[in-house]
């Protein structure tokens, strides 16, 4: 007779266990998914920590990290010591951020600032410990293998007389680049992991006891006037400093992450001008594409430097 009521002695719920099971094998089903057949599954491998951030907002925390160790170790077991690394660091680890600052941060802005921080510190875990252990980077891309996705991304795009002088040119400056990257390369894998569990997690955890704080629409999405202070800054660093590996690195770093920042301003101000319009919505995500064009991209930085001098939206709003 004790063996049916072995759960309830240990005060474990049979359904807590069955959802702390379902979530965390789930979870490394995506990631074996992402690992195993990469062009199909990348969009798997980066919700795969989803699962357990679910799992923390409908049950508690010692169930997720019951959870995460539980599908870490499995796939240690399975697959190597590389994958139970991988797993929980790079992965699985960005669940801690997407749940602990629930029922704390009422703020969607504070929470995914929050779940940005903490995958950035285990993606530089992560990192370190990689490097130790093989000397290798896991964020450093093969030149060959960035020559190749750089030729076909833009050589359907300039005809074949430019692409044999500017695309060239344009892929090995990328390639002599790309070890001065990792900062840059971290944050914004960072970012992207961030804000794509937060913005699923937030919809399916929706009117729930636990939800996740809202984030503000897109097309309102704005960055601070401080960020042209920063790119002043990278600017005048060669003059700043004498020139060397730090100096470098920090001047490209600055450089490339404003120019994110100014991009994700015009594509949400874009995307809010054409909403304003009406416009479909699969028309609006064609012209969004048409801005990641070489031939665009100068423009793009231009008018993100004016939005953010004279937001354009606000002075709209005002006239009508």
């Amino acid at each position: 007779m004790e063996g049916p009521n072995k759960l309830k002695k240990t005060g474990i719920s049979k359904a807590s266990l069955f959802r702390c099971l379902l979530l965390s094998l789930t979870s490394a089903l995506l990631f074996c998914v992402g690992s195993f057949i990469p062009p199909l599954g990348m969009t798997a491998f980066l919700f795969s920590p989803m699962p357990l951030a679910l799992l923390g907002a409908r049950e508690n925390k010692a169930w997720m990290t019951a959870g995460l160790l539980g599908a870490s170790t499995v796939l240690g077991l399975f697959f190597g010591p590389w994958f139970f690394l991988d797993f929980l660091l790079a992965q699985g680890f960005l669940c801690f951020g997407l749940t602990l600052p629930l029922g704390k941060v009422k703020n969607g802005g504070e929470s995914l600032l929050i779940c940005i921080g903490a995958s950035i510190v285990s993606k530089i875990m992560f990192v370190g410990l990689t490097f130790a252990l093989t000397g290798r980077n896991p964020f450093m891309w093969d030149p060959n293998a960035l020559r190749t996705l750089l030729a076909h991304m833009y050589g359907g795009v300039l005809d074949q007389g430019t692409q044999t002088a500017a695309l060239d040119q344009s892929m090995e400056q990328a390639v002599e680049l790309l070890p001065y990257m990792l900062p840059s390369l971290i944050l914004l894998s960072s970012m992207l992991d961030s804000f794509l569990n937060y913005r699923l997690c937030e919809t399916l955890q929706r009117n729930r006891a636990v939800p996740f704080p809202g984030l503000p629409s897109f097309e309102n999405w704005r960055f601070p006037k401080s960020l042209l202070w920063t790119l002043l800054f990278a600017f005048a660093l060669p003059f700043l400093f004498e020139k060397g590996p730090l100096s470098t690195m920090l001047e490209i770093n600055l450089k490339f992450l404003v120019s994110v920042f100014f991009f994700l301003q015009v594509i949400s101000l874009v995307w809010w001008w054409l909403s304003q319009r009406a416009v479909h919505f699969l028309l609006r995500v064609f012209i969004v594409v048409l801005l990641f064009l070489p031939i665009l991209g100068m423009w793009a930085f231009v008018l993100g430097i004016g939005d953010i001098c004279l937001d354009f939206r606000a002075r709209k709003i005002q006239r009508t």
